[in-house]
């Protein structure tokens, strides 16, 4: 088995391309001098308030989900999806512990003071650490399903929440004080600096803002999109919120209504911080370092009659890939600098073409019927069709919610659209224009993913745990059930004239249901993370490939009988997560936010195990074709 490095971008020459790929997490520093942000590459990021230039540069091996600051600033806390805490000393960079005894994936931390650390869990659980010794201490928190996020109040009461609808308070010996229920899954919860009110920001379109007692004060939104994160000003006043339509917004608590919009193409608010001073607050992106934004004073005896809106410019953009598509010779990219790549055969020179507006591009449909054609959607809600000869779209339409998936019928003439809030649409394709028609909203949560089964069945992929087989006409002929967690995506194929729906989830396996009947045949496990795509082999091969947070992709060789598998090939050499998979022929293809696709191509008899792969460059994206 062989790797070619398909598409590989030069690295930037700005010094201010520090992260390959998008923040996940930022935080300022208490006396508001520098902020540290983190992501999908794993790396660990100090930067000056002033500068563009980084400080240092840590490292996890895995996506880090929290950074913070210790009260006096000394120290740096980061928690990752390799299940460590690490402790970095913010003068020099340099590692001083390593926390490394929760069980699973690390996704919100919190000082209480500078000698003790809670950390928080994939796994619904909390644990309370002493940094001198890197021992555990007694305390526990715990929830029903998987903790997002906690925060620690000056007053000691520390606030947690997560997907099962619930925030706690906690003292710090991990008694639990109060359950104070949400009307859905809460992502972030952020203490006034007072510790007398508590913002979270929950999948109902609002945050809450609660008091200690639980009484509820006020929600503030609504909002269309995903609401992400939350911070406070230092007074206490005010409150910006990150949400999945590219915004932040100023808020005013007292009179509940938004002071400041800011909109950005390249912003990905899933972390939001405000400096102590109330002048700048720093937000996620899609590019290579995060948004640093001026706040105006607005003065409360003065608040403005409508709302400011301001535009951001994006920085240095990043190449990560997110999504891959390949119909005969052609495969395309679509990847977070807000272009499509596509090569029309091997060797060739990649054609760029710029759809997103500047917002990512999520997804790609190159179409087997139409050469030359490639469907994408975007995190901006932008759905078209773009000629990859001439490098300009056909067409496009604009939907409210950030688009995860387009795939194409098998006749070419229409086009499934999933988004992030769980509609699915079918569009008729005239040549000329998408134009909508069937609108599926059978799922209970957001459509990460969906498949063609032939020109009048789909299959849709939900993180409400469940696959359906659908109609062309919104029916469910079946729904597909069994995961723990989240699927993330799926693939529909025949073998041995057996129709096989292959799903993957959050849970880190691989599901295969007979497609007909939906009896389970095989759970494959082999991901040591969240199994975040698949993609049978196009010819009806018992070969699947599935790709993997853990930086890895997997190809599976199955029993054409009874499916069983009878090697596991593990696809080394991204340095982030492989966001999609898919095949090119014969050769499977992975991709990953590190901005590289790599095809691997299968020995003659795909039953022995590879040789190591060799990296060849007949596929490379050569220096100055951009």
């Amino acid at each position: 088995m062989r790797t070619v490095d398909v598409f590989h971008p030069q690295a930037a020459s700005n010094s201010a391309a520090v992260h390959a790929s998008p923040q996940t997490t930022v935080a300022f520093s208490p006396d508001g001098t520098h902020y540290a942000s983190a992501g999908y590459d794993g790396r660990v990021v100090l930067w000056d308030r002033s500068g563009t230039s980084p400080r240092w540069v840590g490292r996890h091996s895995r996506l880090v989900n929290g950074v913070r600051f210790s009260p006096s600033g000394r120290l740096l806390a980061s928690g990752s999806a390799d299940k460590t805490c690490r402790i970095w000393e913010v003068a020099t960079g340099r590692q001083v512990q390593l926390l490394a005894r929760q069980p699973d994936d690390l996704n919100a931390l919190a000082w209480l003071d500078e000698n003790r650390l809670v950390t928080v869990s994939q796994d619904g659980t909390g644990r309370i650490w002493d940094i001198r010794t890197g021992v555990l201490q007694e305390g526990v928190i715990f929830h029903a399903d998987h903790c997002m996020s906690v925060d620690a109040a000056p007053t000691g009461v520390l606030a947690s929440c997560g997907e099962d609808a619930t925030i706690r308070l906690w003292d710090t010996d991990g008694s639990l004080l109060r359950d104070l229920p949400q009307a859905g899954h809460a992502e972030m919860c952020r203490w006034s600096p007072d510790g007398t009110l508590l913002a979270a920001s929950c999948d109902d379109g609002f945050v809450h803002i609660v008091r200690t007692d639980g009484e509820l004060v006020t929600k503030v939104g609504p909002y269309t999109a995903a609401v992400k994160s939350v911070a406070w000003s230092q007074d206490g006043s005010r409150i910006v919120i990150g949400a999945y339509d590219s915004t932040i917004t100023l808020w005013d608590i007292a009179d509940c209504r938004p002071l400041v919009r800011w909109y950005g193409a390249h912003l990905w608010p899933r972390a939001v911080d405000w400096s102590a001073d109330g002048r700048t607050v720093v937000a996620g992106t899609f590019s290579a370092r995060p948004a640093v934004i001026d706040v105006p004073e607005i003065p409360a005896d003065a608040l403005p009659d409508e709302v400011r809106e301001i535009t951001l410019e994006a920085s240095v953009p990043t190449h990560g890939v997110n999504h891959v598509s390949a119909a005969g010779e052609v495969l395309a990219a679509g990847g977070d600098n807000g272009t499509i790549r596509v090569w029309s055969h091997r060797g060739a020179t990649a054609t760029e073409v710029p759809v997103g507006n500047g917002s990512l591009v999520n997804t790609v449909a190159v179409s087997a019927e139409l050469p030359g054609l490639v469907a994408y959607g975007s995190f901006s809600g932008r759905v078209g069709v773009a000629d990859a000869v001439t490098g300009r779209d056909v067409a496009a339409v604009q939907r409210e919610h950030p688009v995860n998936r387009a795939a194409w019928s098998p006749d070419g003439r229409r086009l499934a659209v999933a988004d992030y809030e769980g509609g699915l649409d079918l569009y008729a394709w005239t040549g000329r224009e998408l134009v909508p028609g069937v609108h599926y909203a059978g799922h209970d949560g957001a459509i990460k993913d969906v498949s063609w089964v032939d020109a009048d069945r789909l299959v849709t992929y939900s993180t409400d745990r469940r696959a359906h087989l659908i109609t062309t006409e919104g029916t469910l002929i079946r729904s597909f059930g069994g995961h723990g967690e989240l699927i993330n995506g799926g693939s529909v194929t025949t073998v041995a004239g057996r129709a096989l729906l292959a799903t993957v989830s959050r849970d880190r396996t691989s599901r295969i249901y007979d497609l007909e009947t939906g009896e389970l045949l095989q759970v494959l496990v082999g991901h040591d993370e969240s199994a975040k795509c698949a993609a049978w082999h196009p010819g009806g091969e018992p070969l699947l490939v599935t790709g993997s947070y853990d930086f890895t992709g997997r190809l599976w060789v199955l029993d054409p009988k009874t499916l069983a598998p009878l090697h596991q090939h593990v696809l080394e050499g991204h340095g982030s997560a492989v966001s999609a998979v898919c095949w090119l022929g014969d050769d499977a293809v992975t991709a990953s936010w590190d901005s590289k696709v790599f095809t691997w191509t299968p020995d003659a008899d795909p039953a022995r195990p590879p040789a190591a792969a060799e990296p060849a460059t007949d596929w490379r994206v050569r220096e100055g074709s951009r």
